[in-house]
């Protein structure tokens, strides 16, 4: 195995170990937004939590407003929580919170590995040489344990994904 891909191994490893951590965190967004319920459980009005951000009311209003409709930065978010002696705790985690980084590149090299065994098997069967449902499930496997164990970033080429989630804001 080559270093940068035991190197890789191991940081996937590290980053899989703090993921699991967030897993049981999966819970949506309050629907005021969470400076604006946690100021509130606390008890600070927003004249206090400006003044100890050192920006206006007015300010930390629109901040509040903007946050349930995830338009605040990071910044803003940890400037705010760090005067109400609160953290940010920032991941991107799988969708379905049962998953791990593992799973979703097994997952991603099994669709490219049909994908491309469906594309074979079609011309074998136009020329007559087609092959069973269980050497194409062979195959599939076969071929994504090599992606997988190549390292290789074509499991994430858009022809081998069902669709992108909506990205719209990017």
């Amino acid at each position: 195995m080559k270093t940068t891909q035991k190197r890789r191994l191991i940081k996937k490893k590290l980053i899989q170990q703090k993921l699991d951590q967030f897993s049981k965190l999966n819970h949506p967004m309050m629907a005021s937004g969470w400076l604006k319920a946690i100021r509130g459980s606390l008890g600070i009005t927003i004249r206090q939590l400006a003044e100890r951000v050192g920006v206006s009311h007015g300010s930390i209003d629109q901040i509040e407003k903007r946050e349930p409709q995830k338009r605040v930065t990071i910044e803003s978010l940890e400037q705010i929580a760090n005067a109400m002696d609160c953290k940010v705790v920032y991941a991107i985690v799988p969708i379905n919170s049962k998953e791990t980084l593992d799973d979703i590149i097994q997952r991603r090299a099994a669709d490219a590995a049909k994908k491309i065994v469906d594309q074979v098997s079609h011309t074998m069967r136009l020329e007559a040489q087609g092959i069973g449902e269980k050497q194409i499930k062979i195959e599939i496997s076969r071929i994504a344990n090599e992606l997988i164990a190549n390292g290789d970033s074509r499991i994430w080429d858009l022809q081998n994904k069902q669709r992108v989630r909506s990205c719209q804001n990017l």
